[in-house]
């Protein structure tokens, strides 16, 4: 236990560290009114990709044997199964949230509250989270990868649309042609095709560095883009604002309560494929629990500067969400997985 918020701590403390640099910078007056929509577009059309093929295409010697040692038909249905986990489990985020918002007179603060609420920090904060608890788990690892996948789909498609408000955002052509979806669809043909995976072959093996380098570029740019934000911030709409815990208790209460009941149902539903007692495979349904439990997605700012439709809220939310992540995340976890134990 001790371990756990300790592990907490420490990662939304680094997480943190990122936004003071763009703050202070932002504080002197010595970031241009640009910057924010230039680290907004770095972030979403170079590091998110990035992200995704470094989750997928690139593993240690030891964990592509386990990987490959789990066979690519059993590896589909985790994949299959996980993924509509978390397909279900953040379209059931969406409807709550819809009927919690349904009278609400200010529906742009209530579309940002919902998204809050259903996309987590799954990639910076999910995979240690997962690893922690998984005693490093590479297939614990994968589903939650697989989780990023799906969250980058909806959050292009439905996520926009609550932040715009506008349907025509949401076109075919611009989601296939968007570099996230692009690269997901990359990723997992070079993960299910490992001959032409080029990134775990000798002679091209130093290439790695490309996607793991910008990859790791996702928590520092996310953070410093909502450091610039919160540099325009008062303290009162930071703290004050009722609707970032409103949005906090989405997120951080509800949304992997939501999804652990999902979890649930698969897992009676799909035990005869996937026994969810299994040490290592069970986290199929246990991987989106965990990264619907973490903090708030720190993307929200980034579409929002993209989409020009700056919301204080959204900025707000992240930070205190944040830092109210170190308590509940660990408490929330332990709970559900000791009803897992019982349940199955």
């Amino acid at each position: 236990m001790g371990q756990i918020y300790l592990k907490a701590t420490l990662i939304t403390l680094a997480l943190l560290a990122f936004a003071v640099p763009s703050f202070i910078l932002k504080k002197l007056n010595m970031l241009g009114d640009g910057a924010k929509r230039t680290l907004s577009n770095i972030l979403l059309f170079v590091c998110q990709p990035a992200l995704m093929i470094s989750s997928f295409s690139i593993f240690s010697a030891d964990d592509y044997a386990a990987i490959q040692n789990v066979g690519r038909v059993n590896l589909l249905i985790d994949f299959c199964i996980s993924a509509a986990v978390a397909a279900v489990s953040i379209l059931a985020v969406f409807g709550f949230c819809r009927l919690i918002f349904i009278k609400s007179k200010n529906r742009s603060q209530a579309d940002v509250c919902t998204f809050i609420a259903m996309f987590s920090n799954c990639g910076f904060l999910g995979i240690p989270f997962v690893k922690v608890f998984t005693d490093n788990n590479v297939l614990a690892v994968m589903y939650v990868a697989l989780f990023n996948v799906v969250f980058i789909f909806l959050c292009w498609t439905l996520g926009v649309y609550l932040i715009t408000h506008d349907r025509k955002d949401i076109k075919i052509k611009k989601i296939l042609l968007n570099p996230s979806i692009i690269a997901s669809v990359l990723a997992l043909i070079l993960f299910f095709v490992p001959q032409i995976n080029f990134f775990m072959m000798d002679g091209c093996k130093d290439l790695q560095i490309i996607p793991q380098s910008l990859a790791t570029m996702v928590a520092p740019v996310s953070m410093m883009l909502t450091g610039a934000e919160l540099a325009d911030m008062s303290a009162k709409t930071l703290f004050a604002d009722k609707n970032v815990y409103v949005a906090g208790a989405l997120r951080l209460i509800v949304a992997p309560i939501i999804t652990f009941g999902v979890a649930t149902a698969f897992g009676f539903a799909c035990k005869s494929f996937i026994n969810p007692a299994d040490a290592a495979r069970g986290y199929v349904y246990l991987a989106p629990v965990i990264a619907m439990a973490m903090a708030p997605a720190s993307v929200v700012i980034a579409l929002t500067q993209y989409y020009n439709r700056p919301d204080p809220l959204s900025a707000a939310s992240v930070i205190t969400d944040t830092l109210l992540s170190v308590v509940t995340v660990p408490l929330v976890m332990i709970a559900m997985l000791e009803v897992w134990r019982y349940c199955f």
